[in-house]
C-alpha cells in the first residue's frame, strides 16, 4: 500500500514538470541538431546547430535570403556593428570574409558554392582570426546540411499550399 501511495506521489509530482516543458521537434544527425523555427503560427527558418569542444555554439540558418553561417560564445565581447576579417578553411577550399559582429555573435552568408560543397566533404571548418583559431568538427555536416535544405524546402512552401491552414513545421 504503501509503495502505491509513493509510485502515485512520483508519478503526480513528474507529470507537472513533462507537461510544462515544450515539444522537441529538432532532429539529431549525429552531433547536429536541425529544426525549424517559427514565430508565432508563421514559418522563418530552419537551424542546424552544434557546440564545439572549446563551447563555441555554431549554427548554419537557411532562411529566405540563403544560407548563413553564425558562432557565437558567451566568453566573446564584440563590437556591435563592426566586423572582423576571418579565414575559413574546410578541407583545400579557402575563404576570405568579413563576419558582422553584435555583443558575443559573428555571422556571415555562405554564398560560395565550392565552399559549400567543401563543408560536407571535410572532417572539419577552421575559423581563423586575428586571435584564435575555432575549429568545428563537420562530422555529419554532408546528411545535417542536407536536412536543413529538405526543412527549408518543406516548411517554406507550406503556407503557399493552402493558405487557410496553419502549417505544421518540420525539420
Amino acid at each position: 500500500m504503501r509503495i502505491a501511495a509513493i509510485v502515485m506521489t512520483l508519478s503526480l509530482t513528474a507529470m507537472p514538470a513533462s507537461a510544462q516543458a515544450p515539444m522537441d521537434e529538432g532532429v539529431a544527425i549525429g552531433p547536429w541538431k536541425v529544426e525549424a523555427v517559427s514565430k508565432g503560427q508563421k514559418f522563418e527558418r530552419c537551424t542546424m546547430t552544434r557546440t564545439t569542444d572549446d563551447g563555441v555554439d555554431v549554427q548554419f540558418t537557411r532562411d529566405a535570403v540563403g544560407l548563413d553561417l553564425s558562432m557565437s560564445s558567451p566568453k566573446w565581447k564584440l563590437g556591435r556593428g563592426k566586423s572582423y576579417p576571418v579565414e575559413l578553411a574546410a578541407g583545400s577550399s579557402v575563404l576570405q570574409a568579413d563576419v558582422a559582429a553584435s555583443s558575443n555573435v559573428v555571422s556571415l552568408p555562405v554564398k560560395d558554392e565550392r565552399f559549400l560543397k567543401s563543408l560536407k566533404l571535410a572532417d572539419g571548418l577552421e575559423v581563423k582570426g586575428e586571435g584564435a583559431t575555432i575549429k568545428v568538427a563537420l562530422d555529419k555536416s554532408a546528411a545535417g546540411l542536407d536536412r536543413l535544405e529538405a526543412c527549408y524546402a518543406k516548411n517554406g512552401s507550406a503556407t503557399e499550399t493552402n493558405p487557410f491552414v496553419a502549417p505544421k513545421i518540420k525539420p
